[in-house]
């Protein structure tokens, strides 16, 4: 063995007997005591809409009228948020599911756009959904929804003698999330 190997191992040796028998390690420790606290959990509930009317053609209720470019129909429906939370703020949302589903000819001439209000502020439309809303409890929530058949666009597709072309709108769903906003992980 040459010199540097055989110094290196003796100091090895040596650091290895000082720590772990030739010498002693000392410390302090101590404890205390932090007061815990009960925790109590909010909620966040929706009533079940009031939609008064239902769908509405140019302002009558709409039952089994014709529709023709340049229609609208809309429904508002509201919501009485029932909540109980500090810091509480709620994305909105609408889920149309299938949407407008039906002949082809018809279903992309037909536009569903919805606009949400807190009270009688309005927080976001369906191209910009309100995320990070401050809600309270008693708050109302309207959403107001709008098929619109849009005039002054030659297409004669949607253009057919009889018994007419058909639409569906499936059922909506509207969701309030409690938010995280804040950024509070």
């Amino acid at each position: 063995m040459n010199k540097t190997t055989k110094g290196s191992l003796a100091a090895g040796a040596a650091a290895v007997l000082l720590l772990g028998g030739a010498g002693s390690l000392a410390f302090w420790t101590d404890t205390a005591d932090i007061a815990g606290t009960n925790i109590t959990s909010g909620f966040m509930n929706l009533t079940d809409p009031d939609c008064g009317e239902g769908w509405l053609l140019q302002g009558t209720a709409y039952t089994t009228q014709r529709l023709v470019p340049g229609d609208t129909l809309t429904q508002t429906c509201t919501f009485v948020l029932e909540a109980e939370g500090d810091n509480l703020l709620a994305d909105f949302d609408v889920e149309q599911g299938t949407g407008l589903t039906g002949d082809p000819r018809l279903t992309p001439e037909l536009d569903l756009s919805t606009r949400y209000l807190v009270g009688a502020t309005e927080v976001g439309t369906d191209l910009a959904p309100p995320t990070g809303v401050a809600v309270v409890d008693g708050d109302t929530i309207t959403i107001d929804m709008e098929i619109d058949w849009a005039y002054g666009v030659e297409n004669n597709t949607s253009n057919v003698q009889g018994p007419g072309l058909t639409a569906a709108l499936a059922d909506i769903v509207f969701t309030a999330t409690q938010s995280n906003a804040t950024g509070n992980d």
